[in-house]
């Protein structure tokens, strides 16, 4: 297992999505990977809010609008994390 596969369990344990079938995992991976930029730029925007969801939220978004379900934020904040300590 490569360091990105483990951050990828890491993410998953701690926001309790570890009950995802391989083809719910590549889609969230997916989101993921596609809402990061948006996800980065939010961050830049509202630097003051330490969550993807209080970032969006501040913004006026929802997470759809940037290509996420709803309980994705928390996960492509716990990924994101991860792969800083990796």
């Amino acid at each position: 297992m490569n360091a990105y596969e483990r951050a990828v369990q890491r993410a998953l344990a701690t926001t309790g999505h570890t009950h995802l079938t391989t083809r719910q995992l590549a889609a969230l991976l997916d989101r993921a990977e596609e809402a990061t930029p948006h996800a980065q730029h939010l961050q830049r925007l509202h630097p003051g809010h330490a969550t993807t969801r209080n970032r969006l939220h501040a913004a006026g978004m929802t997470c759809a609008q940037i290509g996420l379900h709803d309980g994705d934020p928390e996960f492509l904040d716990a990924l994101l994390q991860e792969l800083a300590h990796a």
